[in-house]
């Protein structure tokens, strides 16, 4: 029954943080959201796949629940980009690329006045 299946995502989006520092798709929280939304229309009482929505809502469970992050450590103080996790996080965010996104028409304004 679908119940189960709307219940078990209501529950796990509860415990899926949303970023704030990224908008739209690029947050994983709300595209999950989105998604969620989109097979639901109905609630309860939408017609969905149960196998196909239990292996998803296990995969992403145990993402939200931090399953792979203790099977798997890693360090946080440095990126095979050579950057802390911080600094990651801050040029992902869409603040961060917005300002990149200026500065390349900036320069491509300056080259094309050069012409």
């Amino acid at each position: 029954m679908a119940r189960n299946s709307y219940r078990n995502f209501l529950r796990l989006l509860e415990k899926w943080p949303l970023d704030a520092s990224k908008s739209g798709d690029r947050d994983l929280g709300e595209h999950i959201r989105k998604r969620v939304t989109e097979a639901f229309k109905h609630g309860e009482a939408s017609e969905v796949n149960e196998e196909e929505c239990q292996r998803i809502y296990t995969s992403l469970n145990r993402i939200a629940s931090g399953a792979h992050a203790a099977k798997y450590p890693r360090s946080l103080t440095s990126t095979s980009t050579g950057l802390s996790a911080e600094e990651c996080h801050h040029i992902t965010s869409t603040e961060f690329l917005k300002a990149l996104e200026d500065e390349d028409k900036g320069v491509l304004q300056r080259l094309l006045k050069k012409d």
